[in-house]
């Protein structure tokens, strides 16, 4: 279950994610919670959330073509580090008394930028890191850093709230995203084999060049509805907690954590199944049991119900989102990678953020129960629809569609443990 440990410099990049990650998720904690605190409104909770990923549109291309470009590691690491220096002016202004809601929207699209580059670098460097044949392995156990920092970000944070409040939690999320930076430092330097200036790339290159590759091409279009329907539950997940719940911030706190430790759980069980063989069976695992669970979850009648339902929403979503990330960087070469997973962070992000920022404002004016209920049930029937008309789609369902996924198709002669 933890071959890909077995080589240094992803282990390096391994704790560095589940620095930043925590960070993250720390931040959407304390940002949901602070907005939420000073306008009583889902909307802006929304809004605020939007801009902490909405920036993909704009910038995802432009990540792209400098992670195949430059050095990938130094791009982590300032990334990283200017997502340290945004969360700590969100702290400063919070102790100071001056957290306006328009300096946090302007902080929240600052994060937003660095983030995207974050998610498209660390994304990036994972397959240079490790043997083909070991990719699924490194990509699920590094969803434990990203997808289950989910739970430990909120835990800290959590904490953080009651004993320092908003700008001790601010705090703690400028700390985790500097420890990110230093060690990312220790990677060592990663390149995608392209000299600057000898090609000029296009949203269209990238466009076609995933299209010529019919399996990451189902699984981008895939991961797209998964992330449109099943995960934009969050900017509408502190009024559930509150209004339909009756759980006060702790309890929001708690929700948010469980998820995140069912995230852990999912994806080290897929690391530990990432045998060829299992693959085609957690597949339809992952993809049923995300729009069931959710809509479980937000039928529950209590915290601890919920709670419950919450932590197989993030175990089944890790799974999915890893098995599908798996595909697209086992489908496209490294010269390509920067460029092919720059748009996946695109095609993803946005809609999760923009489904996210209007499910948090129709939570103003219904109640958030029965819009996560439609949302996990709508995904199914979705993905059932796209299964009738999409071959590529339904060989993944079957064991053989997942030995043509180029995943172990070969072993670099650069990676050594």
């Amino acid at each position: 279950m933890l071959d890909s440990f077995r080589f240094p410099a992803y282990r390096w990049l391994w704790f560095s994610n589940l620095a930043g990650s925590a960070g993250r998720w720390a931040l959407v904690l304390v940002l949901s919670a602070q907005l939420l605190e000073l306008t009583h409104s889902s909307f802006w909770v929304g809004l605020g959330l939007f801009l902490t990923q909405g920036p993909v549109v704009l910038a995802a291309p432009y990540s792209g073509v400098l992670a195949d470009r430059f050095d990938r590691r130094l791009l982590n690491v300032v990334s990283a580090a200017f997502a340290a220096a945004t969360t700590a002016t969100f702290a400063l202004l919070t102790w100071m008394g001056l957290a306006s809601l328009p300096a946090m929207l302007v902080l929240s699209l600052l994060f937003g930028l660095a983030f995207v580059f974050q998610m498209t670098l660390r994304s990036t460097l994972v397959p240079s890191l490790v043997p083909a044949q070991k990719l699924l392995n490194a990509v699920s156990l590094f969803q434990v850093g990203t997808q289950g920092a989910q739970f430990l970000g909120p835990a800290l944070a959590t904490w953080m709230l009651v004993v320092g409040g908003h700008a001790g939690a601010w705090g703690l999320c400028a700390l985790l995203y500097g420890i990110s930076a230093l060690l990312s430092a220790f990677v060592g330097e990663s390149r995608g084999g392209q000299a600057p200036g000898a090609q000029r790339s296009r949203l269209r290159d990238s466009l076609a060049y995933l299209r010529a590759r019919p399996l990451a091409w189902t699984a981008i279009l895939a991961v797209a509805i998964h992330c449109s329907l099943t995960m934009a539950y969050q900017g509408m997940l502190p009024m559930f907690a509150s209004m339909d719940l009756g759980a006060n911030g702790s309890g929001y706190g708690l929700l948010l954590t469980t998820i995140g430790l069912g995230a852990v759980a999912g994806s080290l069980g897929l690391a530990r199944l990432a045998d060829p063989r299992h693959r085609s069976a957690l597949f339809a695992l992952s993809l049923l049991g995300s729009g069931a669970c959710l809509t479980a979850m937000a039928a529950a009648g209590s915290l601890e119900l919920a709670m419950l339902m919450g932590f197989f929403v993030g175990s089944t979503q890790a799974m999915f989102m890893s098995m599908t990330l798996a595909l697209i960087q086992g489908s496209v070469d490294n010269q390509f990678r920067g460029r092919a997973t720059s748009f996946y962070q695109m095609i993803t992000l946005a809609p999760m953020a923009l489904f996210g920022w209007g499910m948090g404002g129709l939570a103003d004016v219904t109640e958030p129960r029965p819009l996560m209920e439609v949302s996990g049930v709508l995904f199914l029937l979705v993905m059932a629809a796209y299964a009738v008309r999409s071959p590529w789609l339904r060989r993944l369902f079957v064991p053989a569609g997942w030995r043509v996924s180029g995943i172990g198709a070969e072993v670099p002669d650069a990676v050594r443990p």
